[in-house]
């Protein structure tokens, strides 16, 4: 079994790489984006970010967070 990392564990000391891989959307989605990731609620924080952002987007910034 892999693994099972906490949103906010993950999310400590990387809150720069979050806002230069969300650099091409406007501050507002930005900050809310950080927003929905620094409290986590798991199927409903993550249909709210495909919503905003798209799937292919947050598969990318998820995958990236857990490397």
């Amino acid at each position: 079994m892999g693994e099972v990392f906490r949103t906010k564990d993950i999310l400590k000391g990387r809150r720069r790489f979050i806002e230069e891989a969300l650099h091409d959307l406007s501050p507002s989605v930005k900050d809310a984006v950080i927003s929905i990731l620094e409290s986590w609620k798991e199927e409903e924080s993550r249909d709210r970010l495909i919503k905003i952002i798209g799937k292919k987007n947050l598969e990318d910034i998820l995958k990236s967070l857990e490397s």
